[in-house]
């Protein structure tokens, strides 16, 4: 593969080179693939988080919830249900 870089480009490169911050300019293009890749992940779990967060709303929409306080209280009680060991 050749690439063509612009002299912005070629001079972003070599300005990174000389702060030391990478040896080569493959190195610079490793850590931009490895950005692009953090991004791609970053906004598939957003997506699905907004579907998650989507969900929730319908159903508070349709009245699917429950009191927070009550939901604590049935937790403890089925936690008071469960069998004691001994660590």
């Amino acid at each position: 593969m050749t690439l063509t870089l612009t002299p912005e480009q070629e001079k972003f490169i070599a300005e990174r080179m000389n702060k030391a911050e990478y040896s080569s300019p493959e190195k610079v293009l490793e850590e931009g693939l490895r950005l692009i890749q953090v991004k791609e992940e970053y906004e598939r779990r957003r997506a699905e988080l907004r579907r998650e967060l989507q969900i929730g709303v319908d159903q508070i929409n349709r009245g699917e919830v429950i009191d927070g306080e009550e939901a604590f209280k049935e937790i403890l009680a089925e936690n008071q249900k469960r069998p004691r060991t001994k660590a």
